[in-house]
């Protein structure tokens, strides 16, 4: 049996050449990214660093671009730092934070709605760092409407967990989607900002995991959320957007209740994606809403 705490050695050799020795080496739990992850010690200072392996090329340059081009934008301590990489392995070694994360937690209603005041100031910085590209932009542009192709396979996949209506209410929610063509781009994290959010105590939350960051209209940063915790918790929603700086515009609530939409049906589609009793939840509020 392999042993999950052990690295390749091609893999540790890139890593103590970088690093020097090291007095431990842990594999993490998989969290939200598909990514291999293993806390590392470094013998000569008992730094804590983290070794992260990328799933595929795509995912390896998608963050480390923003390691290096928007994640400093969140400041000292909100995110981790990278401090070296590999092509070749597809490996990046990153600083260590500390914390649990924040769907873990178990805060007050009070502590809560500060905990999202501060991650909705965080995700703004995050939105606002970097320019486009004429090239990113576009593909930005065009992000939204590939969910939107997207929904035919997952209602098809769902199979017997819709009904007829729900499957034409699904694909109007994707139809509608493609017409909303004035929605604000940024820098997403995209891989659901609820599960990057890492809590270690006090007000202020850290982020991570940005294997799926890109530019794209920020509402779908919000999808996740959305999906779960402020569906019932409406003002640690109104505190988030009061951190984050501004309310969503007309198109951009929109687009986030037909996301949701999307995102339960992807749910109940894949069960590896999501929680099929919460996505039912939200498709059938979605469709109270609508008298569906």
């Amino acid at each position: 049996m392999t042993d999950q705490n052990s690295l390749a050695a091609p893999l540790r050799s890139w890593v103590e050449k970088t690093l020097g020795p090291l007095t431990a080496v842990r594999r993490l739990p998989n969290g939200s990214s598909p990514a291999a992850v293993w806390h590392v010690v470094r013998g000569s200072d008992n730094a804590q660093l983290h070794l992260k392996t990328a799933p595929s090329p795509e995912a390896f340059t998608r963050e480390t671009f923003a390691y290096r081009h928007a994640v400093p934008a969140l400041g000292p301590g909100n995110a981790p730092c990278l401090v070296a990489t590999s092509a070749r392995h597809l490996a990046m070694i990153l600083t260590a934070l500390p914390g649990a994360p924040l769907s873990q937690a178990w805060l007050s209603e009070n502590a809560l709605q500060t905990v999202h005041w501060r991650a909705g100031a965080l995700v703004a910085e995050l939105h606002q760092a970097g320019r486009p590209t004429p090239t990113a932009r576009r593909e930005a542009s065009a992000f939204v409407s590939r969910l939107a192709d997207a929904a035919v396979r997952d209602a098809d996949a769902a199979g017997d967990q819709l009904s007829s209506a729900e499957r034409k209410f699904v694909i109007a929610l994707a139809d509608h989607l493609r017409v909303l063509d004035r929605l604000p781009l940024g820098f997403v994290h995209g891989g659901g900002i609820e599960a990057g959010l890492r809590w270690s105590g006090g007000a202020r939350p850290t982020l991570q995991d940005f294997d799926r960051a890109r530019f794209a209209p920020v509402v779908v940063d919000f999808v996740h959320l959305a999906h779960g915790l402020w569906a019932e918790r409406p003002l640690v929603r109104a505190a988030f957007f009061d951190g984050y700086g501004r309310a969503l515009g007309a198109e951009e609530q929109q687009a986030l209740r037909c996301l949701t939409g999307l995102h339960a049906v992807r749910a109940l589609a894949d069960s590896t994606y999501g929680d099929r009793a919460a996505a039912r939840t939200v498709l059938d509020r979605l469709k109270s809403e609508v008298g569906v």
